[in-house]
């Protein structure tokens, strides 16, 4: 039986270290105390497998503002059909691309990819722009889930001007307007840091197509209000995240045994929620 399904994965291959955040990955070192190796796809699939544990992969594409490097479907694919039985795929297409984005979005569908990642901070648009009407209309009718970093990012922190990096498009409002626009859209707001909280919060409650997933807080730093959600009006609609590498799932899972929650409420964020959301 699958012990926990870890929702979001930065997977820490070289192309990804050494591509889109390599700018920032001494600067992310600074906020992690594990030590950021590159692994390869055999050993991150004996990572989870030795856990009873799947991941969902996440892909990144801002290269247009950013000039990094993608880690595309293409590669995100690769990832997944070395060990199927292990990972789900998301892929990402760069969100200022126009009709390259869409095809980019037709492709994820094309290879079994299971949704799409957004991290607007990195991609300096928020996905509340008019011009990702299409994107959004287009991963709605392949069944994709749209999932969105919101808040705040390590990504340039602590250092003179974020690196370039502004945090206002990764305000979940944004994505508020997108899942009211496109309620056919599966949507998850990633992420559930100081920032914002509240606001991630009460667009989940109030939009039955979008989802939380607990990654960037830790269990023990929970809110009771949150906390209350969680066993309640919310526990069909929220997952764990640990963020791999910048998280550890160990220490995350930990902390999260510690609040004494019930098995099912536990199966459900762990296991159950974001397996139901990924089929389709």
């Amino acid at each position: 039986m699958t012990r926990f399904i870890d929702a979001h994965v930065h997977p820490p291959v070289a192309s990804f270290l050494e591509g889109p955040i390599a700018a920032f990955l001494d600067d992310l070192q600074a906020h992690v105390d594990e030590e950021i190796v590159a692994q390869t796809a055999d050993e991150l699939t004996a990572f989870y497998r030795s856990r009873d544990a799947k991941a969902v992969l996440l892909g990144w594409n801002s290269r247009t503002k950013s000039g990094l490097r993608s880690l595309g479907n293409k590669e995100i694919s690769a990832l997944v059909e070395h060990a199927p039985e292990v990972f789900y795929g998301f892929g990402a297409v760069d969100p200022t691309g126009g009709a390259g984005a869409v095809a980019g979005i037709h492709q994820a569908a094309r290879l079994g990819l299971s949704g799409l990642s957004f991290h607007p901070a990195s991609e300096r648009i928020a996905p509340s722009d008019r011009d990702g009407r299409q994107l959004w209309e287009t991963a709605s009718e392949h069944g994709l889930v749209c999932l969105f970093h919101t808040g705040f990012t390590r990504l340039g922190a602590g250092v003179p001007g974020g690196g370039g990096v502004g945090l206002e498009p990764a305000r979940p409002i944004h994505v508020d307007r997108v899942a009211a626009a496109h309620p056919g859209l599966k949507v998850i707001l990633a992420h559930t840091g100081p920032l914002w909280l509240d606001e991630a919060i009460a667009i989940t409650v109030h939009k039955e197509n979008v989802h939380l997933c607990l990654s960037g807080v830790s269990p023990k730093a929970m809110s009771p209000d949150l906390l209350d959600l969680i066993r309640g009006p919310l526990l069909q609609r929220v997952h764990f995240g640990s963020d791999y590498p910048f998280g550890s799932p160990d220490s995350w899972l930990a902390e999260w045994d510690s609040l004494g929650l019930s098995d099912d409420v536990s199966r459900a964020v762990l296991v159950d929620n974001i397996e139901a959301l990924l089929a389709r």
